[in-house]
């Protein structure tokens, strides 16, 4: 079954699917509303429901977003959101190490100051983000809150009526009036998303930096949400999904075919959680149009489902022998291996690493993002052989909890963290491109990664020799 759904264009969709209009950038000028109007029990028309971002040339940041969601039978509503932030220049130490995880502060929006990167709070790999409350405006149903936010790409999501103070055992929605790009007329036609994105402009008066590659473009390319048979796939039974991304102009029958990037979610996490979270067809959208990267098929795998096996083998399995024939007959895309790059966040990168160790030969590019290698992990001499003669990038937030210690549950650990695997691989003599940024465990750091991947290193030649000087 395939569900391919266009991204609309630029003047309904700000972000996968917050509609962008056009208004001068003058104080209090209004930059982007949500598309939809709802009405309440009386009919009354409630206009420009969804996220409002707002130039207001203040500080701290010049611009503020006002979140709405409607809902007249609502006794409480809170806001959940990506905007804890940390001051890199004022922390006791700059990096997480084997003895000391970085504690971070939670600075509000209100207290934003140049120089500031979003963090969780307090530091982990769990999305620790601020719930606050909305406040009902008026009668109308329409439940508001406004907050200062600096340019990037936020993601957010609502509780309604939960009663708890952590909010245990209550669930996060959406945003219906910004839903996810899968989401037609309300209806889920791929896989459900549980919180929505909002993209801010930047304001080189109070120092923002400028985020502009995560912004819509004019041009677009097209995401699809496709099903393909998976024998031995568990959940769902003998078959499983992925979302592809085809470039603005994609011609199938273009004489050279197209690279393709394969790109992994990470835990808890499915195959549209970089076209969601991570805002991966803006990225790209917008490193094709700059002619920063050329037009590239991507690949998102749905990595959950699959029986239990050493060294995620069924997974690695059903890529090479099902989803690699299932791409090429489908769609443009070269089957050289030259031409294929694989990178995850995560459980993702752990996914990259096992690909890169034991299918080196798949892929021309590795590009590991937040994770590290198995402990105990020795490189023979015939994989260290295979490993220079391919592209190897690894990348992670400073502060990151597994940035030194890796990660594990009940005692299990399953890898020894980014900088740990860097010692090991460049000890053995293989060359490796890092790339360490300010944050944490979030998609803050990845969008990052995931644009320095792309423009640095897949595609691009070998950046060592690995010709003989005699």
């Amino acid at each position: 079954m395939s569900r391919h759904i266009n991204r609309p264009g630029r003047v309904v969709a700000a972000v996968i699917g917050l509609g962008l209009i056009t208004a001068s950038v003058g104080a209090s000028a209004a930059v982007a509303s949500g598309p939809a109007a709802l009405k309440d029990s009386h009919g009354s028309s409630q206009h420009d429901l969804g996220p409002q971002v707002r130039h207001t040339g203040k500080a701290p940041t010049g611009y503020t977003v006002t979140f709405r969601y409607y809902d007249p039978s609502a006794t409480r509503v809170q806001i959940k959101g990506e905007w804890y932030f940390e001051r890199p220049s004022e922390l006791a130490q700059l990096a997480s190490t084997p003895d000391y995880t970085v504690e971070t502060p939670g600075i509000m929006p209100a207290d934003w100051q140049p120089g500031d990167v979003p963090i969780a709070s307090p530091n982990s790999t769990s999305p620790n983000w601020p719930v606050v409350d909305m406040t009902e405006r008026g009668s109308s149903g329409v439940w508001t809150y406004t907050t200062p936010l600096p340019s990037g790409v936020f993601s957010y999501g609502f509780y309604v009526d939960c009663e708890t103070a952590d909010q245990s055992g209550c669930t996060e929605v959406p945003d219906p009036a910004n839903p996810a790009w899968d989401v037609v007329d309300g209806v889920v036609t791929g896989a459900p998303v549980t919180v929505s994105q909002v993209y801010v402009p930047s304001d080189a008066k109070f120092d923002t930096i400028d985020y502009s590659w995560q912004a819509p473009n004019d041009e677009q390319g097209a995401l699809q949400f496709l099903t393909y048979a998976s024998p031995g796939h568990v959940n769902p039974a003998d078959s499983n999904y992925l979302v592809v991304y085809t470039p603005p102009g994609y011609d199938p029958t273009r004489a050279e075919p197209y690279p393709t990037l394969y790109l992994s979610h990470g835990g808890g996490e499915d195959a549209m959680g970089w076209s969601t979270q991570g805002n991966l067809a803006n990225i790209m959208d917008n490193l094709i149009d700059t002619g920063e990267v050329q037009p590239m098929v991507v690949v998102m795998p749905n990595g959950n489902g699959y029986p239990s096996s050493s060294n995620n083998q069924a997974y690695r399995d059903d890529l090479i022998n099902t989803v690699f024939p299932f791409i090429e007959a489908n769609f443009n895309v070269s089957a050289d291996a030259a031409d294929r790059a694989y990178s995850g966040l995560s459980a993702g990168g752990l996914r990259t690493n096992q690909l890169m160790l034991y299918n080196t030969d798949q892929f021309g590019y590795y590009g590991m993002m937040s994770a590290g290698l198995p402990p105990g992990t020795t490189l023979s001499a015939e994989q260290v052989a295979a490993l220079q003669q391919v592209s190897v990038f690894v990348g992670a937030g400073w502060q990151d909890p597994i940035f030194a210690v890796g990660f594990g549950i009940g005692g299990n650990t399953f890898h020894t963290g980014p900088a740990q695997e860097v010692s090991l691989l460049t000890a053995a003599g293989i060359h490796v491109s890092t790339d360490y940024v300010n944050g944490g465990h979030e998609w803050y750091v990845w969008r990052i990664l995931l644009k320095d991947f792309v423009t640095r290193v897949a595609f691009q030649p070998l950046p060592f020799a690995t010709w003989s000087t005699n």
